[in-house]
C-alpha cells in the first residue's frame, strides 16, 4: 500500500530512467535528486545511476503531486526543510531559503530531494526487547547515524510493549514518520494501546500527553535541543518510561544538550545501532556515565 502511495508522486520519466516499480521499491532505502545531475536511487548495497539529468521542473512536478498540487499550503513543514507525505515516506529539500527574523520562513529555490522511503518491519526489535528489556523497561535512547534504521526499530519497540507489555504508549510522531497517520489515523501497526500526537513538536505534545492521556510509556524519535530535553525531564518525573532515538555514533557523540539526561535520573540505557538495523552494543548508562 505504502509503495503505491510512494509511486504515484514519482513522474514516469523518472520511474522508467530508474527502473522503479512496487517492487523496486522493496530494496530501495532513498531516491537523491540534485538539478543538474544524474538521479540516484540507493538501494541496501548499491545504486543505480539514471541517465538523464535531474531538472527544476522534475522536482517542482514531484513537490506538486507530494501536497496534491498545494505546496503553500506545507509551508511551513517545507520550512523545516522536510515534508512527509502519505505512508510516512519523508521528503527532506534543499536549496536557497528565505530567511527572516532569525528563521528559515521557506525556500525560495528547491534544488535538492531526498527521499526516504520508510517501511515497516514487524520483528526488527525482537533482539532488543528479548535481550534489552527482558527485566524491565528503562528510560533507553538509541542512536545512530542517520540512515540506519533508528525509526523503523522504535516503531516495532512501540507496537511490542503495547500489545505485549500491555502497556499504555503515547507516540510523539512530530514528522508524521513513526506512525504514518492520515486524518489523525495510524496506517502503521504501531500496537492496540498506543496513543498518538501527530505533527506536534515534541517539547509540547509530551506536556499534552503527559496531562490528558495517562501513558505509562512516552515514544519520541530524533531527541534535541533544551525543549526536547525540557519536556522529557518532565515526564520522567511524572512517573512515564521514555524511549527515543537521537543522532549519533555513540554516547559521547549526542547533542549536548542531551547528554545532561545520561545516567542517574534520565536515561539509564543506550542502545547503539553499528549498521543499517544491526545492534551493536548496549550500554549501562549508570555505570558508564
Amino acid at each position: 500500500m505504502f509503495n503505491n502511495l510512494l509511486l504515484k508522486i514519482l513522474p514516469d520519466n523518472l520511474k522508467e530512467d530508474l527502473l522503479i516499480d512496487e517492487n523496486a521499491l522493496k530494496n530501495i532505502r532513498e531516491i537523491r535528486l540534485r538539478i543538474g545531475k544524474k538521479p540516484i536511487a540507493v538501494c541496501y548495497g548499491k545504486e543505480i545511476i539514471g541517465n538523464y539529468d535531474v531538472t527544476e521542473k522534475l522536482i517542482g512536478r514531484i513537490l506538486s503531486l507530494a501536497t496534491s498540487y498545494s505546496v503553500y499550503a506545507f509551508e511551513s513543514n517545507i520550512s523545516k526543510g522536510y515534508l512527509t507525505i502519505k505512508g510516512g515516506h519523508r521528503i527532506g529539500v534543499g536549496g536557497q531559503v528565505i530567511w527572516e527574523d532569525g528563521r528559515v520562513k521557506n525556500f525560495s529555490h528547491i534544488t535538492f530531494l531526498c527521499i526516504r522511503i520508510a517501511r515497516q518491519i514487524p520483528g526488527c526489535a525482537d533482539y532488543i526487547m528479548d535481550k534489552f528489556f527482558a527485566d524491565e523497561l528503562r528510560h533507553t535512547i538509541i542512536i545512530s547515524p542517520p540512515g540506519f534504521g533508528k525509526t523503523t526499530i522504535l516503531r516495532d519497540v512501540v507496537r511490542q510493549i503495547s500489545d505485549k507489555r500491555h502497556m499504555n504508549v503515547s507516540l510523539i510522531d512530530e514528522r508524521s514518520e513513526i506512525a504514518a497517520c492520515i486524518n489523525g489515523v495510524p496506517q502503521n501497526d504501531i500496537g492496540m494501546r498506543t496513543d498518538v500526537i501527530d505533527g506536534c513538536e515534541k517539547s509540547v505534545a509530551v506536556y499534552m500527553a503527559v496531562r490528558a492521556l495517562s501513558p505509562q510509556v512516552i515514544a519520541m524519535d530524533e531527541i534535541g535541543g533544551k525543549a526536547d530535553v525540557a519536556a522529557i525531564r518532565y515526564s520522567m518525573k511524572s512517573g512515564c518510561i521514555v524511549i527515543g532515538t537521537a543522532h549519533g555514533t555513540g554516547i559521547d557523540d549526542t547533542d549536548k544538550e542531551l547528554k545532561n539526561l545520561f545516567g542517574e535520573g534520565g536515561f539509564t540505557r543506550a542502545v547503539i545501532l553499528k549498521k543499517c538495523g544491526e545492534v551493536g552494543e548496549c550500554l549501562d548508562l549508570l555505570e558508564d556515565c
